[in-house]
């Protein structure tokens, strides 16, 4: 009896010894356990979208905000649907707490948050507001209103943020940078057609539509392209891409320019009659060509040329992470989709927010 009484003292000795080096190790592991780091935005938004229909849409980490006749966001694995504002918000932008956009300046005497989308058309003046929220729908505020004065610069018509800085144009040609609140205001170009933001450079096409660049505070001014009629698309490598009209029934050439040799060829002739803007990610270019009437959401790649249709009745399309985004029009309402890049398989995020 004592033997075994000895053998259990031991056992529940070594039981003891387990559970607390097995505690111990766990607390370790817990302690340790790296921690999800919280993705901040250089760039409010991609690129591209500055040009792409007033960028309705705008991701930073796990979270897409997106415009749809008012401002939401939504988790990428479509969980979290939340209103942060009833105001038609565009030229989305994202960068830590803060979104920044532009709306149509409420009439305030009749403007009401929750009115039916088919009504608030009435409560807008046909001026701009340049605004920011934060991204739990707090703490709106104006940076920058604009009035019905004829030629009004603090009309603001098309929005990119880069860190603490704001870039803008107000509709009559310039282009401008200011601090996020709304300080230190500085011309950048007296005019401009498109624009696109790489690294420390602005690529952008003057009124004949020659492409140039300049470092981000407007300085060191240089021609890329002396070629006309250009429309810029995007920056993808080594190249930057843009398109020439045909004729007048829409038909483009793609053509690609060597950021480091300057040479220019052609990557595609003839591609479908596609609206303006076109958009380049990695290795393909999206579009939306009209045939027949009908708008279908196109793709490209730009090694071969060939081209693939991925959704009829596109309106609009922007990028945000490794997705394309697009607005179709349903049934009297419009519907948010994307497609992964380089991808076929059309997702719906969300039917229209209720």
């Amino acid at each position: 009896m004592v033997q075994h009484k000895g053998k259990w003292m031991i056992t529940i000795a070594m039981a003891v010894c387990l559970i607390v080096v097995l505690g111990f190790g766990n607390q370790q592991t817990m302690a340790t356990a790296p921690t999800k780091k919280t993705v901040i935005n250089v760039f409010g938004s991609d690129p591209v979208n500055i040009n792409s229909h007033r960028s309705f849409v705008a991701v930073q980490g796990e979270w897409i905000f997106y415009n749809n006749d008012g401002l939401y966001k939504i988790k990428q694995d479509g969980s979290s649907l939340q209103k942060l504002s009833s105001d038609w918000a565009h030229n989305l932008n994202v960068v830590g707490d803060w979104i920044y956009y532009t709306r149509n300046k409420p009439m305030k005497e009749i403007y009401q948050l929750e009115m039916p989308h088919f009504d608030i058309n009435d409560t807008y003046e046909d001026v701009t507001e340049l605004m920011k929220i934060k991204t739990d729908g707090s703490s709106k505020a104006v940076i920058k209103s604009g009035s019905l004065a004829e030629g009004d610069r603090n009309n603001v018509y098309s929005l990119y943020v880069v860190g603490d800085i704001i870039y803008y144009a107000d509709g009559y040609g310039p282009l401008y940078r200011m601090d996020t609140n709304g300080k230190n205001q500085k011309k950048l170009l007296d005019h401009f057609e498109e624009v696109y933001f790489y690294q420390d450079w602005i690529f952008y096409t003057n009124e004949s539509r020659q492409l140039y660049k300049m470092k981000r505070d407007g300085t060191q001014k240089k021609v890329v392209s002396k070629d006309k009629e250009l429309f810029l698309v995007g920056l993808s490598g080594d190249f930057i891409y843009y398109t020439k009209w045909v004729d007048s029934s829409g038909v483009e050439d793609v053509y690609k320019i060597g950021l480091k040799d300057g040479k220019t060829a052609l990557v595609k002739k003839g591609l479908p009659p596609a609206e303006n803007p076109i958009i380049i990610a990695g290795k393909y270019l999206y579009y939306i060509s009209e045939i027949k009437g009908v708008h279908t959401v196109g793709r490209m790649n730009i090694m071969d040329g060939k081209t693939t249709p991925l959704y009829p009745l596109g309106l609009r399309i922007n990028i945000g992470g490794d997705f394309i985004f697009f607005q179709a029009s349903g049934r009297n309402e419009k519907e948010l989709f994307k497609v992964k890049m380089g991808e076929n398989k059309v997702e719906k995020v969300t039917p229209k927010a209720k």
